[in-house]
């Protein structure tokens, strides 16, 4: 047999067979479209999402890392460099502190050695202007505005070449007063506080860059992704000293988690984009049957139509593909950034919405695309292939179940709408499973960009709203503290309108004196831990003179007891606490556990004001460490909340604020929590602060607050809540129009079941009723799925992704407002195709028609 080369005629066929059916050859192309709209779009949005993701972790870092290590020895700086994963290091050494100026005597802003790595590329990312060049000679320093403020330079005009005094305390514990030279002024994100000097007035500090104390090693690596195992065998091959460690940044840390929680909405798009070709596909070969029989009773082979098809897809798919890139270019680089800003959500500080894309995105969308157009078709054309020429011209669509039905209970038109969901079981699934993804996206998505907020990054710690601090305790003369937060001062703030409680934290100096069977082991381990000398070089004088070794008696409310309690792994007494009879430890880093302290006593001596101890030589000077008190230790604490304004070498005691009363007249309020009544009150926030400026001790104060920090964070997270808002909004718009198309195709299909309804007596009101019946029983069915499989599915992704610790939540309102316009959506869109098939014609030519 001859070979008979009929690709032209399928061609043509083709051609014109999508010609001739325009209406369906649209809808066919619209479903292309949008699925290469819909993937475009959530990819180069999702990118943007993620470079901002980056960039924000980046602003809060302080610089571009994936690790850090505290103090490096030669050793082990030789390992990095020859390690092929590591891409660069960076130095950043504390070289002392300022402690005062003249305008201010309770500074404390840190020094920083930073050299050329550190400087010119990790940090850099994270500022936004310099001013002058870094310091080279030995006196001069590079810092900010804040910094200089801190200073209380703020009134003086200060810019690069002038100069100011400062005291300044070096790694050895010598403070001098030191003239400094600005030679540049830097803006942007990380710790303010800071000057940053030079390397010739590093070498003079009196620290070395081995110590842990100083040197800050950043680390860059060739790999973004590093699992669990793989961090710990990092570490593990450094050899740490005890000292020493490495943190990974949040990127690198939590890599594949946050990678696999993206690639999980990526899938859940992708199915869509496939329940949404399918749909269109198989509905549009359905209404065909009758014509692909009819094509092989002239002689069409099944392997011709598979061709006819094929070609068909093909032209459908180009002009979508092709259409849905245009579309969604347009959406992801003009529409999401207008809507935005229409929307007002852009903070000013995040600047202009700036859409990222990779060339990558058009290839992988087009081979995505193509992909689910072939897998969404496969379906379709085995049923065209299959179907013979005496079965599609009698063909009408028949749907699985019992052919006789018994009457059921309730309203008829319940069990109609009911009955026509549970006909097509697949179909209905189909339905409910495209509007249940678009929505459960929607879901994951909103709960993701809630968690991702500033208020979840700032401290939530004892949900306080701000926290001020006594910096004048911060002094190493104990004479120079002044109690500004006590008395008067506290009794106004709490009066304060908006102010609804103050929890203050009550500090007493101490020392413990030595015993052999707590005191000794605590301080063996913290010599083992912290000092660079032995223990027993310093043994006989904490023997004899405890006073030289303070430490701080920590005094806290009933309510704090309640959030210290959630970091103390062993059961605390309650009554026995708030009675003064038991305490708990800060760890201060210690291996020690709590089995090792507790039921062990610990000793507080009263301490005395500087100048009156070390006055005994040989024994143990009563006189100066005044009364003594002793506390059953009830466990350890990590959480430094809850520490004095200094660490030293005995333990940090933390008891009852009434203990703390009784046992000594000399303690201070270090720091004070302050919570409003409307948290991120700005009023109240106003009122606080206009308080401390009012005091006559108002530079000795300090704070940190939650409406601050939170500003901070949103400057730094740019537009990443915009871009999350954006593939949102693109990816719930996708889910609606999935559904409606697929209802379209639903009604259309069922033209001669609801013209025959009509013929037997049904009303337009009850056809109204009985459509809109089953947008419910969809939205219902729906609502179902998010509520439980998409919820359930967020909640893992949620948690891959949540290196911050948050608690899972989901957000009321958008969630509400999504299920409201979901059940408007399944009502409203049968109900306007129900209308418009009314139109389509007399009951009769309805059911004539056989398409």
């Amino acid at each position: 047999m001859l070979a008979n080369n009929n690709q032209g005629v399928i061609r043509r066929m083709a051609r014109r067979s999508l010609a001739s059916s325009r209406r369906r050859t649209v809808i066919m192309g619209l479903a292309v479209a949008l699925s290469a709209f819909m993937l475009f779009s959530v990819f180069t949005v999702g990118i943007t999402w993620f470079h901002m993701y980056h960039l924000q972790n980046i602003r809060l870092a302080g610089g571009d890392f994936d690790a850090v290590m505290y103090g490096m020895t030669e050793e082990q700086r030789e390992k990095c460099e020859e390690n092929p994963d590591i891409d660069r290091i960076g130095i950043a050494a504390v070289a002392g502190s300022v402690l005062s100026t003249d305008y201010d005597n309770t500074v404390n802003v840190g020094c920083i050695w930073a050299d050329d790595v550190y400087w010119n590329d990790i940090m850099a990312p994270a500022r936004t202007q310099v001013k002058g060049s870094y310091p080279q000679e030995e006196n001069e320093v590079m810092l900010t505005q804040g910094a200089l403020e801190t200073c209380g330079f703020e009134d003086m005009g200060l810019g690069i070449g002038d100069t100011f005094r400062a005291l300044w305390q070096d790694g050895q514990g010598n403070q001098m007063e030191r003239e400094f030279k600005i030679s540049g002024i830097w803006e942007g994100y990380g710790s303010q506080n800071e000057f940053y000097v030079s390397k010739a007035f590093y070498d003079q500090c009196g620290y070395q860059l081995s110590e842990v104390a100083s040197g800050r090693y950043f680390m860059t690596f060739h790999r973004n992704f590093w699992t669990q195992e793989e961090q710990t065998a990092f570490i593990d091959s450094m050899d740490l000293e005890k000292q020493q460690n490495i943190f990974f940044s949040v990127e690198a840390g939590y890599s594949i988690p946050i990678v696999l929680g993206l690639a999980g909405i990526a899938l859940v798009t992708c199915l869509c984009a496939c329940l949404l070709i399918y749909n269109i596909l198989y509905l549009s070969v359905a209404g065909n049957v009758r014509y692909y029989g009819l094509l092989q009773t002239i002689g069409m082979t099944g392997r011709q139509i598979r061709a006819l098809m094929g070609r068909q897809s093909v032209l459908v798919g180009g002009v979508g593909i092709a259409a849905g890139l245009l579309l969604g270019t347009g959406v992801s680089f003009f529409l999401i950034p207008s809507i935005v800003r229409f929307l007002g959500v852009r903070a000013k500080e995040a600047g202009p919405i700036e859409i990222s894309f990779h060339p990558a995105v058009f290839l992988l969308t087009i081979l995505l695309t193509g992909a689910t157009v072939w897998i969404g078709s496969r379906k379709p054309v085995k049923l065209a292939v299959c179907v013979s020429p005496i079965e599609a011209a009698g063909y009408r669509p028949v749907y699985g179940g019992k052919s006789v039905r018994k009457t059921g209970k309730g309203g008829l038109l319940w069990r109609l709408a009911l009955q026509q969901l549970t006909k097509d079981k697949r179909k209905t699934a189909v339905i409910i499973l495209s509007l249940a993804a678009g929505f459960s996206v929607f879901l994951c998505l909103v709960t993701m960009i809630q968690s991702q907020g500033p208020r979840t990054y700032v401290s939530n710690f004892m949900d306080q709203d701000m926290e001020i601090e006594n910096e004048t305790m911060a002094r190493a003369d104990n004479r120079q503290w002044k109690d500004i937060l006590g008395g008067d001062f506290l009794e106004r703030l709490s009066d304060t309108e908006g102010v609804a409680r103050v929890n203050p934290v009550l500090a007493a100096q101490i020392t413990v004196p030595w015993e052999p069977d707590f005191a000794d082991m605590w301080m063996r381990e913290f010599y083992d831990m912290w000092m660079y000398i032995p223990y027993e070089d310093d043994l006989q004088e904490y023997k004899e003179h405890p006073e030289n070794f303070g430490s701080f008696l920590v005094g806290i409310t009933e309510s704090d007891l309640d959030y210290l309690t959630d970091f103390v792994d062993a059961e605390i007494d309650r009554e026995d606490f708030l009675a003064g009879k038991t305490c708990v430890l800060y760890r201060n880093s210690l291996e020690l556990t709590d089995a090792d302290v507790m039921g062990k006593t610990v000793t507080c001596g009263e301490y005395p004001v500087e100048g009156l101890a070390g006055e005994a030589d040989a024994v143990l000077n009563e006189e100066a460490l005044g009364n003594t008190c002793s506390f059953e230790i009830a466990g350890l604490t990590d959480e430094s909340y809850f520490t004095g304004p200094m660490l030293g070498c005995p333990p940090v005691v933390i008891v009852s604020e009434q203990a703390v009363r009784e046992f000594t007249d000399r303690y201070y309020v270090s720091k004070a929590a302050v919570q409003y009544k409307e948290s991120y009150d700005e009023e109240t926030e106003s009122a606080v602060l206009s308080l401390m400026d009012a005091s006559p001790d108002a530079k000795d104060f300090s704070y940190t607050s939650r409406i601050r920090e939170a500003e901070t964070v949103k400057s730094a997270q740019g537009n990443m809540m915009e871009v999350g808002i954006g593939v949102a909004a693109v990816l719930a718009f996708i889910g609606i129009l999935n559904y409606i198309n697929t209802v379209i195709g639903n009604i259309q299909s069922r033209k001669r079941e609801l013209a025959a309804l009509e013929s037997i007596g049904m009303t337009d009101r009850q056809m109204r009723r009985m459509l809109v019946m089953e947008g419910l029983l969809v939205a219902a069915g729906s609502l179902l799925l998010v509520g439980t499989l998409g919820l359930g599915v967020t909640y893992v992704i949620y948690q891959s992704m949540n290196y911050m610790g948050a608690d899972f939540y989901v957000p009321l309102w958008p969630v509400a407002g999504m299920a409201v316009f979901a059940v408007f959506i399944c009502v409203l869109v049968p109900l306007a195709c129900g209308r418009a098939l009314m139109r389509g014609g007399s009951i009769v030519e309805r059911i004539r028609a056989v398409e």
